[in-house]
């Protein structure tokens, strides 16, 4: 491995998409209240099909496999709650490999 490459097990990174019906307004008022909590390293809205959105994060946790499901969990229970069938997926792993920032 590189050595400006490094495992980090504490970041939770992920993106949560979103029904094209989801405009960037409301994904901002989401990702504005996160911003908030200082566990979130990055947060960012990007399309991320033909005519939908998503909301890209990188989260501390603390590399345990409770810390992520707690986090998906909590936010997935949130988006729900929010969006109902327009939350229509996600992509969050907490084991990376780093390659550059962070």
């Amino acid at each position: 491995m590189d050595k400006n490459m490094h495992k980090n097990d504490s970041l939770i990174l992920g993106l949560w998409k979103f029904h094209e019906r989801v405009g960037e307004k409301e994904l901002l008022e989401v990702a504005s209240e996160w911003a908030s909590d200082g566990k979130y390293i990055q947060l960012y809205i990007r399309k991320v099909s033909k005519d939908q959105l998503g909301i890209g994060f990188a989260y501390m946790g603390d590399g345990t496999k409770e810390a992520h499901d707690e986090y998906f969990n909590k936010t997935s229970d949130q988006l729900k709650r929010k969006f109902g069938n327009d939350l229509v997926g996600w992509d969050i792993a907490s084991t990376s490999t780093l390659i550059k920032g962070f």
